[in-house]
């Protein structure tokens, strides 16, 4: 059986809230230079592709960028802390 903290967290689990933004908008074509993920804008390089998945209803939409990382941490879930 699964602790109760663990099944808490599983059921929290979402898609993050991707934004996107070109802050001109005023061409036909967008050109993003601002992407926030969950509200906090990260940095992306210069010329860096952002690829969007198939939309549909029937399935979770995939994002696929490079952004520059502050701190990167591989660890266990019980080592971090």
């Amino acid at each position: 059986m699964e602790p109760a903290s663990d099944k808490k967290a599983f059921t929290e689990r979402r898609g993050a809230d991707i934004e996107i933004i070109d802050p001109g908008g005023d061409v036909p074509v967008l050109v993003p230079s601002k992407v926030r993920i969950n509200g906090t804008e990260v940095l992306i390089p210069a010329g860096a592709s952002i690829r969007i998945g198939e939309i549909s209803e029937d399935e979770a939409v995939t994002v696929t960028l490079t952004m520059y990382a502050r701190r990167i941490v591989i660890a266990a879930e019980g080592d971090l802390g």
